[in-house]
């Protein structure tokens, strides 16, 4: 076989349409390990911010600049993610979340931006309305948004 025969080799069009859909599949896996494993971090920075603030007692002491030069370190080695802003999230959806297993295991459609959206919901029961309803119907981010503002 020559350079110019391998060169006019024709791909059928049904292979290259499963090979694409391995390919897509495999991304949408990774997206999704990605977000889980993202989410997980965050809540478990948030539990050792809420450790470290209280040091042992119910409320945080007023005035700590803790966050604040947590973020000017953290910022420096791994970039706006754990801006002052964000860590705040991050220890909110730990106070908002705390049992684990209902962030880990028991959700499995919801992104970091899913639950910084629920942050905004104030009461308990309906947080956890909107958690199962956004989960088991496969809401869109913009979808939660819309619906936690239509209520």
């Amino acid at each position: 076989m020559t350079q110019s025969d391998i060169t006019h080799i024709e791909v059928p069009n049904q292979f290259v349409s499963d090979i694409r859909t391995v390919i897509e599949s495999g991304l949408r896996l990774a997206y999704s390990d990605v977000s889980r494993i993202s989410t997980s971090v965050y809540w478990n920075i948030g539990k050792r911010i809420v450790e470290e603030e209280q040091q042992g007692s119910n409320r945080a002491k007023y005035g700590t600049e803790l966050l604040k030069r947590l973020s000017e370190n953290l910022i420096t080695d791994y970039g706006e993610a754990y801006s002052l802003r964000n860590l705040q999230y991050m220890r909110q959806f730990y106070m908002m979340f705390p049992d684990f297993e209902i962030v880990n295991t028991r959700v499995h459609n919801l992104s970091w931006s899913h639950y910084r959206m629920l942050l905004r919901v104030t009461d308990d029961n309906a947080r956890y309305w909107y958690l199962k309803e956004a989960d088991t119907q496969m809401w869109s981010v913009r979808t939660l948004s819309r619906n936690i503002g239509s209520q």
